[in-house]
């Protein structure tokens, strides 16, 4: 909660910001980890106040978006394979618990519905009244869009090479199902607030540009105290309320460590990487780019090529692969990722669906999933 007397200076500020972010002074030790979040619609759609929430057995956490979309989000693990099954392992528990109710777990990047909030709260209310004050598809973010995220750790060079991947993994994973746009959760993301939600600025040290991107980012609202978040009238960014304060407070250490948590760019750190520009895709298929990202962000053969189109976001979700450049690298990583699986302790059975997705993605066909 803000203070009456001032907490911060941007040197503490930034510190703060890449301790969130990178840990320490911004190194990138390496780490094997890779988890994953899973996002799914109820259908129909459902309260999640009214759902079981069922015992996980792999240990993943269940939690629910604005919409109430239902997320698994599974422990750090050493191989694709341990967290693969781990995530296949709850959402099978999951979807025992709600079948009682007649209800099942549909995995798309959009909803058919029209976008309505079932989870309330402080945190919700605000952020809602904020993009209503001037992006439309705010909504439809919080309440209709579905991923599958991969987090991975971090280490030299992986920050450079998520953000080079990040326009052709869209491109391949899409599964928003609209006409106008082949990846219509990326579109809807882009359309927002581009102080949050547009990629981290490449050519500079990760930390620095962290640091740069959240600073800048406005202040989404001010918590004033447990039941009460402000949006605020007019823009104020992160680093104009630590210099000069706001008629409800100056920032403390925890209120600039929650505007982290309002910021959502492609690719975000919080001291590993989340790639979070993925469509949901239905079982078993979500295994696929979990395999994928994590055999490509160490390949220096992949990440190269796919410099090539590191800026084509926009590219990614109106056309996707049909982009003819976004195809092209969408090829030689297609053909990089299945060289990488054993690196990355890939079980038989992703293997297999991974070589699905590189033949649909080589012979120019419909993803294995449509």
């Amino acid at each position: 909660m803000p203070s009456k007397t001032r907490q911060l200076g941007l040197p503490d500020a930034r510190t703060l910001i890449v301790e969130c972010g990178f840990g320490g002074n911004g190194d990138t030790p390496a780490s094997p980890s890779i988890g994953v979040e899973l996002e799914s619609f109820t259908v129909p759609a459902w309260d999640p106040a009214r759902l079981p929430h069922p015992y996980l057995p792999a240990g993943s956490r269940l939690s629910f978006e604005p919409g109430g979309q239902v997320e698994i989000s599974s422990l750090p693990a050493d191989t694709v394979a341990a967290a693969c099954d781990a995530v296949s392992t709850d959402l099978t528990a999951i979807s025992e618990a709600f079948s009682h109710l007649g209800v099942q777990l549909i995995q798309r990047g959009l909803s058919a519905c029209p976008p309505q909030r079932l989870v309330d709260g402080p945190r919700y209310r605000a952020m809602e009244a904020y993009f209503d004050s001037g992006w439309p598809a705010g909504r439809r973010m919080m309440c209709a869009t579905a991923a599958v995220q991969v987090n991975l750790s971090l280490a030299d060079g992986r920050w450079e090479a998520a953000n080079a991947l990040g326009p052709v993994l869209a491109a391949g994973f899409a599964n928003s199902r609209l006409p106008e746009w082949a990846n219509g959760r990326l579109a809807t993301w882009l359309a927002l607030d581009p102080s949050r939600t547009a990629p981290v600025r490449g050519g500079a040290p990760p930390s620095e540009a962290w640091v740069d991107y959240a600073l800048a980012a406005r202040v989404m609202f001010i918590r004033v105290n447990d039941g009460d978040y402000v949006t605020l009238d007019g823009p104020l960014t992160a680093g104009e309320w630590v210099r000069a304060g706001h008629p409800l407070g100056w920032p403390t250490a925890d209120d600039l460590a929650y505007h982290l948590t309002t910021l959502f760019p492609p690719v975000r750190p919080k001291r590993w990487l989340e790639l979070r520009m993925l469509d949901s895709l239905p079982d078993p298929w979500w295994r696929v780019p979990v395999a994928v990202a994590a055999a490509l962000v160490d390949d220096e053969v992949a990440v190269e090529d796919a410099s090539s189109t590191a800026g084509r976001w926009m590219e990614a979700a109106t056309d996707g692969l049909a982009d003819p450049a976004i195809g092209r690298v969408a090829r030689v990583v297609a053909v990089r990722a299945l060289a990488g699986l054993d690196r990355v302790g890939a079980d038989e059975y992703t293997a297999q669906l991974t070589e699905q997705w590189a033949d649909a993605v080589l012979g120019g066909r419909s993803m294995p999933w449509t």
